[in-house]
């Protein structure tokens, strides 16, 4: 992969983070394309960026502060790249902060606007109760 490519990804995966830490759905939103799709764990996929801006904004109203992603693996040519990688998401909930480790897939793709997220996947890495 072209490390023009590889740059614009992660400027990309910059703003995404950007969005979440100032509290800004609609940010988190528009690094998404326009038919992008979302598979949060433990809900329905969530299709369309205007979806995702509602989805982005109940998790930051839930206490989503902060997302630190650590690519494991890029490729892909043309128009389409994937991520693998693991992601330490930060979170505040009533008084409490602590962070969640999760695993994620994401395949960007390239608009006349620049790399975008097209289809995001993640779950957690913790074990279910019992």
């Amino acid at each position: 992969m072209v490390e023009d490519v590889r740059k614009a990804i992660e400027n990309a995966k910059l703003k995404y983070v950007e969005g979440i830490r100032k509290g800004d759905a609609a940010a988190v939103a528009a690094m998404f394309t326009e038919d992008a799709v979302l598979l949060p764990q433990n809900v329905e996929m969530i299709r369309g960026r205007k979806g995702i801006e509602k989805f982005y904004e109940a998790a930051i109203q839930g206490g989503l502060k902060d997302n630190v992603f650590a690519a494991m693996e890029v490729s892909g040519s043309g128009d389409i790249i994937h991520e693998v990688g693991d992601i330490t998401s930060m979170v505040s909930q009533k008084g409490q902060n602590f962070e969640k480790e999760l695993k994620y897939v994401c395949i960007y793709k390239h608009d006349p606007s620049g790399w975008k997220v097209h289809r995001l996947i993640w779950n957690t890495n913790t074990p279910p109760q019992k």
